[in-house]
């Protein structure tokens, strides 16, 4: 059958990146940056109260796969230590969480094909949806950076639903309101446990971009857990057209 929509995954599907927030310096430098605005930390304070922040909000929201906003969390660490201390508004709290990405980042580029793919999936006159498990205040300004944030006829971001892959919830809460049916969707990821189970979970075809390497025997071994027929794997998104 036609396929109406298509349904992408972000990071490792369209984009290629790497992120270490466990780095000395990344930590070194947010506290240097909290300290200017009035809120004294050393790095290992800083990295524990963020870390500490990121599990209670989770134990807030609930729920098996909760996805909370880091924006809160950034805001939250802006504690008043000073009378000097300012207020944490949407200005302090974006800057904040950019210069954390940027520092935390050792590589982001576009998968081969992503901007061709699109190109001619939008030419062929497809929907085009974003279903990513992510941050949109991390998210967005990588999307706009790659290029790739036009081609989208929607963004889902799961920080804004409160709920990440596979949570069906995401997915059909996607479906709801694009007034989709399933069958006229295929979702594409390279994550058998959250891209492709979700799929499968609300009925949409799953295709599998194979972008870490699985051997063949990996490939058949994950493959198999699924309803015959409703996984199907590439090995370049150009496949896909």
């Amino acid at each position: 059958m036609e396929k109406k929509a298509y349904i992408f995954d972000l990071y490792g599907t369209l984009a290629d990146i790497w992120t270490d927030e466990t780095k000395p310096e990344l930590w070194s430098a947010m506290a240097e940056l909290y300290g200017v605005y009035g809120a004294d930390y050393t790095p290992d304070e800083l990295r524990s109260e963020y870390l500490r922040l990121c599990a209670e909000s989770e134990r807030r929201l609930g729920g098996q796969y909760p996805e909370i906003e880091l924006s809160t969390v950034f805001a939250s660490l802006l504690r008043r230590d000073r009378a000097v201390a300012t207020p944490a508004d949407e200005c302090f709290i974006h800057m904040a969480a950019n210069v954390f990405r940027i520092l935390s980042r050792n590589r982001l580029r576009e998968m081969p094909g992503a901007h061709e793919v699109l190109r001619e999936l939008k030419h062929r006159g497809k929907r085009l949806l974003l279903l990513s498990n992510a941050q949109a205040v991390f998210t967005v300004p990588e999307l706009e950076k790659l290029g790739l944030y036009n081609y989208f006829d929607r963004i889902f971001i799961s920080s804004d639903h409160g709920v990440r892959k596979p949570d069906p919830r995401f997915m059909t809460n996607l479906l709801d309101v694009e007034a989709l049916r399933a069958e006229d969707c295929v979702m594409i990821g390279n994550d058998f446990a959250s891209d492709m189970r979700v799929a499968a979970s609300c009925g949409v075809e799953g295709i599998f971009l194979n972008s870490d390497g699985y051997s063949e025997e990996e490939l058949f071994r994950n493959v198999r857990r699924f309803p015959r027929g409703t996984v199907k794997v590439i090995n370049s998104l150009i496949e896909l057209i």
